[in-house]
């Protein structure tokens, strides 16, 4: 069974070759499968996930963040559907976060905002503050 209707258990994986831990795909995945229906919902086209578990090893290697989500098997960085800017992307994904979080659901903790690519997490909100970054800065910031 996978995470979620548009996203597999491979997109979940290491780019190393590692598989989404075992332990994680009944929690963790599957809070990423619906934080990712939820995203794909707003364009009804296919997103494509840059990255999303990373081994420790891995996120060493490609300078990820000591303490990434990717590595505790919470993150996806996701590319815009075709035809989509990143900024567009990243507005939608952000009101996205802003409206759950008025909802009373949490599932959407982190943005990071990047030039090809918008990074969410599912770390949950602290209080009423979403975690949000530009580049490599992160800054808590007041969600609504």
């Amino acid at each position: 069974m996978r995470p979620s209707t548009h996203l597999t258990w491979t997109e979940l994986a290491c780019k190393d070759g590692s598989a989404y831990p075992l332990e994680w795909r009944d929690t963790r995945g599957r809070e990423l499968g619906r934080m990712f229906e939820a995203i794909r919902a707003i364009y009804r086209r296919p997103i494509t996930v840059g990255s999303a578990y990373r081994t420790v090893e891995h996120n060493r290697l490609i300078g990820g963040a000591r303490n990434s989500q990717h590595v505790q098997g919470r993150a996806l960085d996701l590319y815009p559907p075709r035809g989509v800017s990143v900024t567009v992307f990243a507005a939608a994904i952000r009101d996205l976060a802003d409206a759950m979080v008025s909802e009373g659901d949490d599932l959407i903790g982190g943005i990071g905002y990047y030039p090809t690519f918008v990074h969410v997490d599912t770390r949950g909100v602290i209080g009423d503050r979403l975690i949000v970054w530009w580049g490599h800065r992160p800054q808590a910031e007041r969600s609504i």
